[in-house]
């Protein structure tokens, strides 16, 4: 473990020039390529999309806004065709209906500064929905419309030993609004299934930690997390691709536990990633 952090610090203290801000800052005007986006840039505005995901079926667009260089409104949002990374390993799509995903997302997240005191905050609504529709085999259809409406954020206190150093403590939550299902089930009991998911996916996480930054996108985050609330929302916890995958060893296990099966990663430990003290190289926004 000691050489394990050895070389975290060692690699950390190769990333050493930026300014006080976990914002991007906007990109220049005109046309933008960098690792992950293609977009346009204008006045306090850029327009962008992700064409990597596209290849997997995942087809998105972004639109941002500078209110200025440490305040930023954001929205994002796209359609998920399951049926293209499937397609290719061989497998065909089916002949009989179709199934889409959609999502949107909207946030706001400010970096405020005073000396080398920071305060971080963010809140993040988003809309996650299925369309499906299935032809049987006496020619009549079935169709489906789902979506649920949910709220998250964070607020974060800092201290920055140096430009790109800052020590960081803060709580982060979530909660479902809503679950709409069309056509309407008209059905007291699926009314109390949305009364009681509704109550139970209040999630609250403390974090802690180091942060350094470098550049203008990149930044590497060594901290621990502390389940306040364990709701349901829990296992949408985070904003980072560390994040992500600890939330995909937490869901495979919660479907396990309903299922009333083996937990395939029970046994599966991954140091900084599965566990509750993690390390992340995304921490901008």
């Amino acid at each position: 473990m000691k050489k394990t952090l050895f070389v975290i610090f060692l690699l950390i203290g190769m990333l050493a020039f930026s300014v006080k801000s976990d914002i991007v800052p906007q990109h220049e005007r005109g046309f933008f390529v960098n690792f992950e986006n293609i977009g346009y840039s204008f006045s306090n505005v850029e327009m962008s999309t992700a064409p990597l995901l596209d290849i997997i079926g995942v087809y998105n667009l972004g639109f941002r806004y500078y209110l200025n260089e440490n305040m930023i409104l954001d929205l994002n949002g796209g359609v998920i065709d399951p049926f293209v990374l499937p397609s290719y390993f061989g497998e065909k799509r089916p002949e009989d209906g179709y199934i889409y995903i959609y999502y949107f997302n909207g946030y706001n997240h400010n970096n405020f500064n005073l000396g080398n005191f920071s305060l971080k905050t963010h809140i993040q609504p988003s809309l996650y929905g299925v369309k499906m529709h299935v032809d049987d085999v006496d020619n009549d259809s079935f169709d489906l419309g789902l979506n649920a409406s949910l709220i998250r954020g964070f607020s974060q206190l800092g201290y920055y030993l140096t430009d790109n150093f800052e020590l960081f403590v803060g709580i982060e939550g979530g909660y479902l609004f809503s679950i709409n299902v069309n056509p309407d089930p008209d059905d007291a009991d699926f009314d109390e299934f949305v009364r009681r998911a509704k109550e139970e996916s209040l999630y609250s996480l403390g974090r802690g930690g180091v942060r350094f930054y470098s550049g203008d996108v990149f930044g590497v985050e060594l901290g621990y997390r502390i389940t306040l609330i364990d709701g349901a929302l829990k296992f949408l916890q985070g904003y980072n691709a560390t994040d992500y995958i600890y939330n995909t060893f937490s869901l495979t296990s919660i479907y396990s536990g309903i299922l009333e099966e083996e937990d395939p990663f029970e046994n599966i430990n991954i140091p900084f990633i599965t566990t509750d003290y993690y390390l992340s190289f995304t921490v901008k926004f």
